[in-house]
């Protein structure tokens, strides 16, 4: 699995996760299976930014009897119910994340090791809304994703190593 700075899921984003997982699926008039609540518990205890892929390997490291196919529809789902968000940090690998409701944060990303770092910075918020009041904009979102290259002694693709 790729490293990033953010811990696995805390209490408090736990609890929010599973009580909006419930109300979702209530909506819909899906069931939580055991199954689906045993992929989100290694998806809530995983690093943030896995992979479909990183997260089958890891829910069966667990002990899970789960396909590949299974772990794309839960993510999707989650998705869907806007509990996770799907990001592309480059061509053709997606990784999944912790919807952060009320909350925001941007990314550095290394291009030789994949490392993906959340920061946050107000003077950065304050500048891009700035910037969008000057042009007469109103921003609704935004998305900032830095790419470069990580200076970590244990990046596997650093000149060097």
């Amino acid at each position: 699995m790729k490293e990033s700075k953010a811990a696995t899921a805390p209490i408090d984003a736990r609890r929010w996760f599973v009580d909006e997982l419930k109300r979702y699926l209530a909506r819909k008039n899906l069931k939580q299976t055991k199954q689906r609540q045993a992929l989100i518990d290694v998806f809530l205890g995983t690093a943030t930014h896995v992979s479909a892929e990183e997260l089958h390997a890891a829910a069966r490291a667990a002990g899970l009897d789960v396909g590949l196919a299974t772990v794309y529809r839960t993510l999707n789902l989650l998705v869907e119910a806007k509990l996770v968000e799907q990001k592309q940090f480059s061509e053709g690998r997606f990784v999944y994340e912790i919807a952060q409701p009320g909350g925001h944060h941007d990314h550095l990303i290394c291009l030789d090791c994949g490392v993906v770092i959340e920061f946050a910075n107000d003077e950065i918020e304050r500048l891009q809304e700035k910037v969008a009041a000057a042009h007469k904009f109103k921003l609704t979102s935004h998305r900032l994703d830095l790419f470069g290259h990580c200076q970590r002694q244990t990046c596997e693709r650093r000149p060097g190593n």
